[in-house]
């Protein structure tokens, strides 16, 4: 932004919006500030599809684009190409198999954020359509912005729970120890397909042989045209609705487990790779806090305690509201 461009632009509205694609779901935040005061703020979520910014979300960016020339987009980088290191010196990158011509890094005194150039690329390459974005913040700064006021003398791993990714922190207040990020929305929905194949291959249902003679039937049919027919065509519509209702709370709970699993499996497998490892100053993890982004049930929550056999708790995260705040942060620096 050349100098112009910043003297004036306190003369107009700051747009901040946050956006954060979550499997089906599409999240937006919008805060519209001018003279330092916080003339719009609002958040929206869209339904979508394939992982893509929905095309209602992508008309209302537009709108705010067109009419606020200042307006500033922010994401948060979703891919494998990223992580920590807690080395201060840029011999120590190799051994984490880094290339330093190859990433982005960002330093935080003792720890630093990488990420790759590629992956930068095709994050930026998935908002083509509202003009790119202007920030892209690692999920550990994230974490780390929503932690950092939490954070205590435990060493405690950070879970940032998304419904189609994990991110973990290891931190304490002597510094950054971990970062891993996963994804598990592909590993759930192919649990789900090999769960619903051996429920088709273990259902059988026998139909219990009908013996009726016609002047039952008859009976029967007499009795039911007796009843009111709108009484009994809106109690069946209350019937239906209800069970539908129950089997999507089903689904979602049987849903959770399944998730939870596999982040338990991850959770698991990354501490053996933080014990064991001498890249890494491993210390005894005495808690895991999940930052939970969607809703996690305290079913799954106990699960995960039990499998893990660390004391877990959660407390909520609004990643939209974190990009923003990032965002207000940024801007005040003048990195734009």
């Amino acid at each position: 932004m050349n100098i112009f461009s910043r003297l004036i632009r306190n003369f107009f509205s700051n747009v901040f919006i946050g956006v954060n694609v979550d499997s089906k779901i599409c999240s937006l935040k919008v805060m519209r500030i001018k003279d330092g005061k916080v003339i719009e703020d609002f958040n929206r979520e869209f339904k979508t599809i394939d992982n893509e910014v929905s095309m209602d979300a992508i008309k209302l960016i537009r709108s705010y684009q067109e009419k606020y020339p200042f307006t500033y987009l922010s994401a948060m980088s979703k891919n494998y190409n990223q992580g920590i290191i807690n080395k201060e010196k840029k011999e120590d990158l190799s051994k984490y198999g880094i290339n330093p011509k190859e990433c982005n890094i960002l330093d935080f005194n003792t720890w630093k954020v990488y990420i790759k150039n590629s992956a930068i690329q095709e994050n930026a390459a998935r908002f083509s359509k509202i003009n790119g974005i202007d920030f892209l913040f690692s999920p550990f700064i994230v974490i780390y912005h929503r932690i950092k006021n939490k954070i205590g003398s435990k060493t405690s791993l950070y879970v940032l729970q998304e419904r189609s990714s994990v991110s973990l922190l290891v931190a304490d207040l002597e510094g950054i120890y971990f970062g891993g990020y996963f994804m598990v929305e592909g590993e759930v929905e192919d649990m789900e397909i090999e769960q619903e194949s051996l429920e088709k291959k273990d259902f059988h249902t026998d139909l219990p042989t009908m013996d009726y003679k016609d002047e039952d039937l008859d009976d029967e049919i007499d009795d039911l045209v007796d009843l009111d027919s709108e009484f009994f065509i809106d109690k069946l519509n209350e019937k239906l609705l209800l069970d539908n209702q129950e089997e999507d709370s089903s689904k979602d709970k049987v849903n959770d487990l399944t998730k939870i699993s596999i982040v338990s499996n991850i959770i698991q497998n990354s501490l053996r790779e933080f014990y064991s490892n001498e890249l890494y100053e491993s210390k005894f993890i005495e808690e895991i806090v999940i930052l939970d982004a969607y809703g996690i049930s305290d079913g799954a929550l106990n699960y995960l305690g039990e499998n893990t056999m660390i004391e877990t708790s959660k407390i909520s995260v609004c990643i939209v509201d974190e990009l923003v705040g990032l965002s207000k942060i940024e801007f005040k620096k003048g990195n734009l």
